[in-house]
């Protein structure tokens, strides 16, 4: 399923970086990053994508199924 993910506090290509790294880490696909709003596909639950993405520090406004 793909998921639409709206973020705070990403300010440059290294936040991206550190993020692209996570998700795909964990298995998801990175479908379109831009700074604070990226779509990606995973197959399981939404609250560990935000999870990942919080424990980096950053903060998951929301997500939607895109």
């Amino acid at each position: 399923m793909d998921y639409r993910i709206k973020t705070e506090g990403m300010g440059c290509p290294h936040c991206i970086a550190r993020v692209t790294n996570a998700l795909n880490a964990m298995g998801a696909e990175i479908r379109s990053m831009a700074l604070n709003d990226f779509t990606v596909g995973f197959e399981g639950d939404p609250a560990a994508v935000r999870a990942s993405i919080e424990d980096l520090g950053f903060d998951v406004i929301s997500i939607e199924e895109a």
